[in-house]
C-alpha cells in the first residue's frame, strides 16, 4: 500500500508541475504579447518626434542653402551664421546659442555645420551637414546628413534629398537612431517673398531602432505635409513595420493640432500628442 500511495503521491506531483510550468509559459507568452504592442506603440510614438526633429532640420538646411529661392528668411534673428571658405569648400555654420525659437515655435540650441564644394552650382548642390551639440525641443541631435538638393525637379520646384543618419536622446536618456531617405519638395511659397506660406511635402522610407534593439521599418505611403508656420507635420502616413507586424501612423487632416494617431498591429488605435 505505502507503495501505491508513494506512486499516486509521484504521479501527482508531475502533473502539478506540468500544470504550472504551461500557466507559467501562457502567462509568460501573454506577457511578452503585451510587452510587443507596448513597444510598438512607443516605437511609433518616438518615430513620429524624429520625423518632425527630423524635418525642423531640412526646414534649416533648406533654407540656409538657398541662394534665389526667396528674398525672406526662415530662420530666426537669434541664430549666428558665419562662413568660411577652405580647401575648395565653403562650410556655413549655424550657431544658435543656448536657445533659439524657430518662426514656427520649436526651440533649437546649438550648431548645425553645413559645407559644399565652391564651384559648385546652385541649380544642384551636394552638402555634407554634422552637428555639434545640436538640440531641438531639448532632444539631442547627432549623426550626418547628406543632402542633394535641386532648384527644380520634373515639376519646377525646389527639393532636396537626403541620406540621414541620425541619433537622437530625449532627456530621459532615452535614445533611437534613424537611418534613409528623406525626400522633402517645396510645393508652395516658392518666390513668394515670405515664408509664412511655404508648404512642403515629404516622402521616404527609414529605419527607426528604440531604446531597447527594437527596429521598424518606417515607409511613407502617403506624403508627409509640412507648413512653415506649424510646429508639426499636418497630414500624410507612415507605415511602420517589424516582421511580421505593421501599423499605420497617420499624422491628420491638415490641422495644425499636434495630434496623430498610431493603428498597432493588434488593430488597436491610440492618439500621440506631439511635441
Amino acid at each position: 500500500m505505502k507503495t501505491k500511495f508513494k506512486k499516486q503521491q509521484g504521479i501527482l506531483f508531475v502533473l502539478m508541475s506540468l500544470f504550472l510550468m504551461t500557466a507559467c509559459q501562457n502567462e509568460t507568452a501573454t506577457e511578452t504579447a503585451e510587452d510587443e504592442v507596448a513597444i510598438d506603440d512607443q516605437l511609433a510614438l518616438r518615430s513620429a518626434e524624429i520625423d518632425l526633429i527630423s524635418d525642423d532640420i531640412g526646414l534649416i538646411v533648406d533654407d540656409a542653402a538657398q541662394e534665389t529661392e526667396s528674398t525672406v528668411s526662415f530662420l530666426p534673428p537669434c541664430v549666428t551664421i558665419t562662413v568660411e571658405i577652405s580647401a575648395g569648400f565653403r562650410q556655413k555654420t549655424l550657431d544658435f546659442g543656448d536657445g533659439c525659437e524657430l518662426p514656427n515655435g520649436n526651440i533649437v540650441s546649438g550648431i548645425i555645420m553645413m559645407s559644399h564644394e565652391v564651384d559648385a552650382s546652385p541649380a544642384r548642390r551636394e552638402i555634407a551637414v554634422t552637428f555639434d551639440n545640436f538640440t531641438r525641443n531639448g532632444v539631442l541631435v547627432a549623426g550626418t546628413r547628406s543632402v542633394e538638393r535641386v532648384l527644380s525637379n520634373d515639376a519646377g520646384n525646389p527639393q532636396s534629398t537626403a541620406q540621414v543618419n541620425m541619433q537622437v536622446t530625449w532627456p530621459d536618456e532615452t535614445t533611437a537612431t534613424r537611418e534613409g531617405t528623406r525626400v522633402r519638395e517645396w510645393i508652395e511659397g516658392f518666390g513668394s517673398g515670405t515664408w509664412v506660406d511655404n508648404a512642403f511635402l515629404i516622402t521616404g522610407n527609414a529605419t527607426t531602432t528604440g531604446r531597447l534593439g527594437n527596429t521598424h521599418a518606417a515607409t511613407i505611403t502617403d506624403a508627409l505635409r509640412r507648413e512653415a508656420v506649424c510646429a508639426f507635420i499636418v497630414s500624410g502616413t507612415v507605415e511602420l513595420s517589424r516582421n511580421d507586424n505593421t501599423g499605420i501612423l497617420a499624422y491628420g487632416d491638415g490641422t495644425c493640432d499636434g495630434e496623430a494617431t498610431w493603428t498597432n498591429p493588434n488593430g488597436d488605435t491610440i492618439t500621440i500628442y506631439l511635441d
